[in-house]
Parts: structure tokens; sequence; C-alpha cells
């Protein structure tokens, strides 16, 4: 049992610019509650959902009202238990929001059990980005070495993903992305988001995609499906351009008998329920491991420099490759 009596956090005061919103507090540890675990976190990153969150953008305007403790994934360590299955000792995922805190008092079904020797910046990023990505390819789309997938934001934390998974599972991946100079893996088909994909296909000569994953909606996703042949799948995960697709959009799914869907993690893990989660998160993990898939990380920043953090992502000046994670002291 730990020692522990004040935990420093991030409390979200209200929706808007994050100098406005953000506070930084320092607040005693409340008596563990019954079956809770008690995670002390050693990283927790920063991703597009919580600063969609913080600046109360579309779905989170309703689901994460403040005042609340930004954050949706972390890894730690298990410094008190009220629950048998968990031990102090463990490294564990945290997968709940409210993570941008030193510590976080956790239901056992919103904890994953990880290997000691994981690094902090990469465990930290084993859930949002990583658990979707990986059950959009084996579980939603279930993709096979026929099947040639095209992704947008093909330069994202996620789209990185998406690469590296095209290598190991089998599937052939066209990319698309505004900075396609500056793509890091040379396996895959790079188009430029800024030119018509439709003419880069056909002049670099590559196979027609049967199914394409939208992280953005909006234009880009309407330029998106025009590359997708008849019969074929198109699954919208995302809404980085917060807008609307356009009408011509849904002319081309109905004229072209194309599959349209949505896939929002949260909405799958109500759907199936939390043990198969936690099956797929294992299975994610042993293919992760074994693959060398790697999650990028530009620096670590303290908790308590948030703002700083923040800054530094929402600046159009600065290029990141990889993930700003927050390490509490």
């Amino acid at each position: 049992m730990s020692n522990a009596t004040t935990n420093t956090r991030i409390h979200q005061l209200c929706f808007g610019q994050p100098q406005d919103s953000l506070t930084i507090e320092h607040v005693p540890l409340d008596l563990l509650e019954k079956d809770k675990i008690r995670v002390k976190i050693e990283a927790t990153n920063i991703n597009p959902s919580d600063l969609l969150s913080i600046h109360g953008v579309g779905q989170y305007r309703h689901s994460h009202q403040p005042p609340r403790v930004p954050g949706f994934e972390a890894v730690g360590q298990i410094i008190d238990s009220n629950h048998a299955e968990f031990i102090v000792g463990q490294r564990v995922v945290v997968a709940t929001s409210g993570t941008w805190q030193q510590y976080i008092d956790v239901s056992p079904d919103n904890l994953f059990i990880i290997p000691s020797h994981l690094d902090n910046s990469y465990a930290c990023q084993l859930y949002i980005n990583a658990l979707t990505a990986w059950v959009l390819t084996t579980e939603i789309a279930r993709l096979t070495k026929d099947d040639v997938l095209i992704i947008n934001a093909g330069s994202s934390a996620i789209g990185k993903i998406f690469a590296q998974l095209s290598s190991s599972l089998g599937f052939t991946l066209i990319v698309v992305t505004s900075k396609p100079e500056n793509y890091p893996y040379a396996s895959n088909h790079v188009l430029d988001a800024k030119q018509d994909l439709l003419t880069q296909i056909q002049k670099l000569d590559l196979p027609n995609p049967n199914i394409a994953f939208d992280a953005i909606g909006g234009k880009a996703g309407t330029e998106l499906i025009l590359t997708v042949s008849k019969n074929g799948r198109y699954i919208n995960y995302g809404t980085l351009s917060l807008e609307f697709y356009e009408p011509s959009f849904f002319e081309y799914t109905k004229n072209q008998n194309i599959d349209f869907s949505t896939f929002f993690l949260r909405y799958w893990e109500n759907s199936v329920g939390k043990g198969i989660r936690r099956e797929k998160f294992s299975m994610m993990l042993d293919h992760f491991i074994t693959n060398k898939i790697q999650l990028d990380v530009e620096r670590c920043i303290p908790l308590e420099q948030v703002q700083s953090a923040i800054e530094l992502i929402e600046s159009k000046s600065t290029t990141l490759h990889g993930k700003i994670i927050l390490t509490p002291m």
C-alpha cells in the first residue's frame, strides 16, 4: 500500500482555449474504493481527441463535460489494489478518461497488464490509436493479402501503424498524405493529398483500392471515396476536418454500391464487452512486440508544463514526428 497522500492533476474548468480552461491542482487522495485499483501514472500522451475534448468540439461537448481531468490513455504502476486480479507493482495500461494526473483510481475493466520491459513512451500509446488500428484491420475489415487499402492522414500516428500492419499482415496499402516527401515507409504507395488522387493512382499504375479508411471526413473524405472500386467498402473512423461530406460523396456511394460504415473505438467496446476488448488488446500487443511495430515519440514534457506541450502541438510552424508525452513528476 502506498503512502501517497496528494495528487497533482490537470483540471479542466470549462470548454475553450487550454490557457483559459486548464489549471494545475494539488488535491488530497481519498481512500481507495472497493474493487478499485490505484495507479501511479508514469506517462500519458496527448491525442487529437484530447484537444477536441478540451475545446468542446462535436461529440466531446456532450460526452466529456467539465469539470474533469483530461486524457484518455496512460501507463503506470499499481501502488494499491482492492481487487484480487491486480497486485501492487504490476505495470498497466490505463484505458479510461482522466489520465492527466499523477494518480488515478481505476476499475479493473479499464486496465491491461503489460510486460515490465516496455518503454513508458511506447506503452502509453497502446490503447486509442493502436487498438483502433488493430481492430479495424483484423476484426472490422478483416484485411488479407488480396485487399488494397487506401487511407488518408497517412503521416499521422495511426497512419504509421496502418503502414506497419500492411507489412506484418500482408495487405496492400496506398497512403494519402499532405507531405509525401516526408513519408517514412518506402514499402507503401504514397499519394499527395494536394493533387487529384485518381490521376495519381492511374499515373503510378497502382491497383484500385477496394477499401478505404477515412480519418478526416469533409472534402478530403469525398476525394478519398472516389478512388474506391465498385462494390468496395468505406469506413470512416474520424472527423479531423470537422466538416460534413459533400453531396457527391453519397451519390458516389450509392451509384458504386459502396458499403459505407463508421467505426469509433468506444462504440465497438460497448458492443463487444470488456472481455473481448481485453482479448483483442492481448492479441494486438503480442503482434506489436513480435513484429516490432513502432510508436513514434517526439519528446517527453512534465505534466505541469501541459500548456507548453499543447502550444507545441497546435503550432503551425512546428513539424512533429511523434507523440508528445506528459510525465508526472
